[in-house]
C-alpha cells in the first residue's frame, strides 16, 4: 500500500499556516486509512489501482490529494487535541494556552469531514466531466452516489 501523499503535503493542504509543528500527528498509517476509507470507496478499485501506481498525477495532485489532505486532518484531530502515554489521555494546559472543549473539537472535526467531503465531490465531478480520461473509473462503485453523510447522519 503506497501512501497517495506525503505528511509534508497533508500538513500543507490542510493545517495551511504552521504545518510543520502538526507533522509528528500525520503518520503514514493515518494517510493509509485515510485513503482506504474516503478515497478507494469513490474512485473504485481500478482507478484507485492506477493512483497508487503512479498514473493520473494531475487527477492526484490537482483534485484528490486535497480531499485527501482533510479526510487525514479530520481522522487526526482527536489525537493533536489529547496525548494518549503511560498515564493516560491527557489534554495540554498552560498558562498561554489550555485544551479545547469536546463540543469544539466535535464542530471542529465536523468541519473537517464537511470539507473534505466537498473536496471530494469536487474531485468526482472532474472525473465524471472527463469519463475518457479515466476509463477505469466506476460511477457504480462510488460509495457518494448511495450515501450521504450531513450533520454527522447517515442518510
Amino acid at each position: 500500500m503506497n501512501p497517495l501523499i506525503t505528511s509534508t503535503e497533508v500538513a500543507a493542504l490542510a493545517f495551511g499556516s504552521s504545518p510543520e509543528s502538526n507533522l509528528e500527528y500525520i503518520s503514514e498509517s493515518a494517510i493509509v486509512t485515510a485513503q482506504e476509507k474516503f478515497i478507494r470507496p469513490v474512485v473504485g478499485a481500478a482507478l484507485y489501482e492506477k493512483l497508487e501506481q503512479g498514473d493520473y498525477a494531475t487527477l492526484l495532485d490537482e483534485h484528490l490529494k486535497p480531499a485527501l489532505a482533510h479526510y487525514v486532518r479530520y481522522l487526526i484531530l482527536p489525537s493533536i487535541a489529547s496525548q494518549v502515554g503511560s498515564i493516560g489521555v491527557i489534554q495540554g494546559r498552560g498558562p498561554n494556552f489550555s485544551a479545547v472543549s469536546s463540543q469544539t473539537l466535535k464542530a471542529l472535526c465536523r468541519r473537517a469531514r464537511a470539507d473534505a467531503t466537498t473536496l471530494m465531490r469536487r474531485a468526482v465531478r472532474h472525473i465524471e466531466n472527463s469519463l475518457s480520461e479515466y476509463p477505469e473509473y466506476s460511477p457504480a462503485e462510488n460509495v457518494l452516489k448511495r450515501v450521504s453523510i450531513e450533520a454527522d447522519i447517515v442518510l
